[in-house]
């Protein structure tokens, strides 16, 4: 089999795994659709909004388990492929890595079972970037904390993240064609974000609440 089918086999495969969006699938076990709800986003926040913090907790551990698992298969076939060797000066599983996570979070974007309607990719993207590097991970999970803590913005921490993710990625690994596909990632996640941008801009973006939920 040759690398191209290989790689398109896995980019397929991580696409339909990140289409399987946990707050959609959630929701709709309750008989209702998060995305016509609150921000009308299949994430995290919404659920949490919307259907308290035990879904909340669910659709982000479902979405992150879900990239983890995309990439564990993606690694293993590209081994047994032979495509993954330890003779490689190149980090091929790396890329690998950085490939099937980038379909995984695509496909929670854009998931094909659910219309192409999906959420904004937070918690697959983070369960991503600690598939693909625990350091840089851990990084940018304190950077979020810190300005969701700070300003109580989840889209602003989120922005944030994806812009330093490239940044980390070259700083970390130097290698320019991995720094290129998470370029491309931090692309789809703030095109993803694009009507949070302009509320942030517009100073009228919804903020998170560390309180009980309030009556709305």
């Amino acid at each position: 089999m040759s690398i191209l089918l290989i790689f398109i086999v896995i980019a397929v495969l991580s696409y339909l795994l990140g289409s399987l969006n946990f707050g959609i699938i959630l929701s709709k076990a309750m008989g209702d659709d998060v995305r016509k709800k609150g921000s009308g986003n299949a994430g995290t926040t919404n659920m949490l909004r919307n259907y308290g913090k035990g879904l909340a907790a669910l659709t982000i551990i479902g979405d992150m388990v879900k990239v983890a698992i995309a990439i564990l298969i993606s690694v293993f076939i590209c081994k047994k492929l032979g495509v993954i060797n330890n003779s490689q000066s190149f980090p091929m599983e790396m890329l690998v890595k950085c490939f099937s996570g980038f379909f995984c979070v695509l496909g929670h974007i854009f998931p094909v079972f659910f219309g192409f309607k999906g959420g904004k990719g937070v918690a697959t993207s983070g369960g991503m970037v600690f598939m693909i590097d625990w350091r840089i991970g851990l990084i940018l999970l304190a950077i979020f904390i810190i300005v969701v803590v700070i300003t109580k913005y989840v889209s602003l921490g989120s922005l944030i993240m994806a812009a330093l993710y490239p940044a980390l990625i070259l700083a970390f690994h130097q290698n320019l064609t991995i720094t290129s596909i998470s370029l491309i990632f931090t692309a789809i996640v703030f095109i993803a974000h694009r009507e949070n941008i302009k509320k942030l801009m517009n100073h009228n973006e919804n903020k998170i609440s560390f309180k009980k939920k309030e009556s709305e």
